[in-house]
């Protein structure tokens, strides 16, 4: 055996391969069996034949129409890497498939730890916020990757030390993957108790308190990230005001199942809709230019505010109290929908699940908007100062990112760890000693 695979713990390696009626049965150095049925192990054949390498894609000499569905290996061995090497008889005769070993017990059925996702890690008002150095999360992988971790298994972190400036904000967001398309005119906006206009028709610049929500809840699908620098703040009184918020909605939709579960299942099967209007609001394209653009939408969404996965999981909240719309529900079920929608709405402000903090100048806060709600306590001094920059992420951009991280760390070839799902890859990720 090669000096590589020696390497690698005992549970990527195999021990013994055999032939059964229909499939492969492989003994693993750790003691683990797994089955893998002929049929599969066709059908998810990586040769040039079958599969193209450059696109990573099934290619035409892999036709489903053509397959059989009975296929027989003719012969059956260990290569010298320690990766399943099959030549198949019957109607496919003479054609190899060589399977990565470690690809393998990652695509083990009889592996609960397979179909397990990664379970959040849950947190009430005790949370220790993490923090990451800007400069290590720009410049190194590995702290981007831990970074990314952190959202996936908290929801929030704080970036310190970030320059303040839209441009070095950008750049940090875009170290990441490219910024959602708003319906404004720009993609990175400023929030700035400054800008009256503003004000006027947006309740995150008014005075007060901003309770805690998630973003965009109107549209079909919410943004991903959310990030928040500080560029600016100064308070007169140097009292709590305008100190940052967050809540972990998956520990309040365990909450409500816990104590209440009619409520629960109301929340995750009737209808919160929700609406945003805006016509003919204008806003300036940079500093130094006179001129100002008309943007207008109009957009609205129905809503569960615990919505749940095909595993019956918590995977997304959508909750916003200030673009909340008239209910469409029957009549039966609106005293019991409006009490749960008010027990979830008073579990947000309690101060046993949510956490504040003051997000300082060169501080960036990075919520999931798809979990974390975010808030502020309120502003009563209009002489106190504070801008934020603010922009989106996709979901699915973040998620591309992290996957590509794990994969590089792996240290596998692309032509395996396309198609993993996201626990393969985190499992793969620790297969060396």
């Amino acid at each position: 055996m090669t000096a590589a695979l020696q390497q690698l713990k005992p549970a990527f390696r195999i021990e013994s391969v055999a032939t059964t009626n229909n499939g492969v049965q492989i003994v693993w150095k750790d003691g683990h069996e797994s089955f893998y049925h002929n049929l599969w192990l066709l059908d998810s054949c990586r040769s040039p034949k079958f599969f193209h390498r450059d696109t990573l894609s099934i290619n035409s000499g892999h036709d489903v129409l053509k397959m059989p569905l009975n296929p027989t290996p003719e012969e059956l061995k260990l290569d010298r890497e320690g990766n399943l090497d099959i030549i198949w008889g019957g109607e496919q005769a003479g054609h190899q498939s060589v399977f990565d070993a470690s690809w393998l017990r990652v695509h083990c059925q009889n592996d609960p730890a397979l179909k397990q996702r990664r379970k959040p890690q849950l947190w009430d008002s005790s949370v220790s916020v993490s923090h990451f150095d800007c400069y290590e999360v720009m410049n190194d992988d590995g702290a981007l990757l831990s970074f990314l971790n952190k959202i996936v298994d908290m929801g929030v972190a704080i970036i310190d030390d970030a320059p303040k400036n839209e441009e070095s904000f950008r750049a940090l967001i875009e170290r990441v993957g490219p910024l959602r398309q708003r319906y404004h005119p720009t993609n990175v906006f400023a929030m700035d108790r400054s800008n009256k206009k503003a004000q006027a028709i947006q309740h995150s610049y008014q005075v007060g308190t901003l309770r805690n929500h998630t973003d965009v809840t109107a549209y079909d699908i919410p943004t991903g990230l959310q990030f928040l620098e500080c560029i600016l703040y100064e308070n007169p009184d140097g009292d709590r005001q305008a100190y940052s918020t967050v809540v972990d909605g998956f520990k309040l939709a365990e909450v409500i199942k816990t104590e209440n579960p009619w409520f629960f299942e109301l929340l995750t099967t009737e209808y919160i809709p929700a609406g945003r209007k805006r016509l003919s609001v204008e806003e300036k394209l940079g500093e130094h230019e006179s001129s100002s653009r008309k943007y207008e939408w109009d957009a609205y969404r129905h809503n569960h505010v615990i919505n749940l996965d095909e595993n019956g999981e918590v995977y997304q909240i959508k909750y916003n109290h200030n673009t909340r719309v008239p209910l469409e529900v029957s009549y039966d079920k609106i005293h019991d929908l409006l009490a749960a929608y008010k027990r979830f709405s008073q579990l947000l402000q309690d101060p046993e699940y949510s956490t504040e903090f003051l997000l300082t100048p060169g501080q960036v806060l990075v919520v999931d908007n798809w979990r974390v709600l975010h808030g502020r306590t309120g502003i009563w001094n209009p002489n106190l100062q504070r801008i934020l920059l603010g922009a989106y992420l996709e979901e699915e951009t973040f998620r591309c990112r992290r996957r590509i991280l794990l994969g590089e760390k792996t240290g596998m070839s692309d032509l395996w760890l396309m198609g993993c799902s996201d626990r393969a890859l985190e499992i793969l990720t620790d297969r060396y000693l």
